[in-house]
């Protein structure tokens, strides 16, 4: 679908490698699949960029694959993103990246694969998982 993207090789390794490879699972979190169909369908980041109706077909598709852990921000996940902002001293181009984080820690998700490891190096909770050579700073 996005064979042609700068990252989509990178990204099939990370996948492959990860998941496939270790037996493992994708938790994945509605943020992240607003990001994806965002950047995806977005002309002016790729010269062929997904149609809204076949990034909505892909996202589907991921959403529910067996693989995949469907991570719902809880309650508490409000209050843990405004602590995380204040205590990290975070300003406000950092508000979504902080509350994926904190998504992901009430969730008990350790592990982040993504091609902008510096946006979420302030939390000590979450162990990145880089794909190296990405020319395209977005997350996976």
């Amino acid at each position: 679908m996005m064979a042609g993207a700068p990252r989509h090789a990178a990204a099939r390794r990370l996948l492959e490698g990860e998941i496939r490879g270790n037996g493992g699972s994708l938790a994945l979190a509605p943020q992240v699949i607003h990001e994806f169909l965002h950047v995806a369908t977005d002309p002016r980041r790729f010269a062929n960029p997904l149609s809204m109706k076949d990034g909505l077909r892909l996202v589907r598709s991921l959403w529910g694959a067996a693989e995949v852990v469907r991570i719902f921000p809880a309650p508490g996940v409000l209050d843990r993103t405004l602590e995380l902002l204040g205590q990290l001293r975070l300003g406000r181009k950092r508000i979504l990246d902080t509350a994926l984080a904190a998504t992901l820690e009430l969730a008990g998700v350790r592990r982040l694969a993504t091609f902008n490891p510096d946006d979420f190096r302030p939390f000590a909770f979450l162990d990145l998982v880089d794909a190296p050579g990405s020319p395209d700073p977005e997350i996976l």
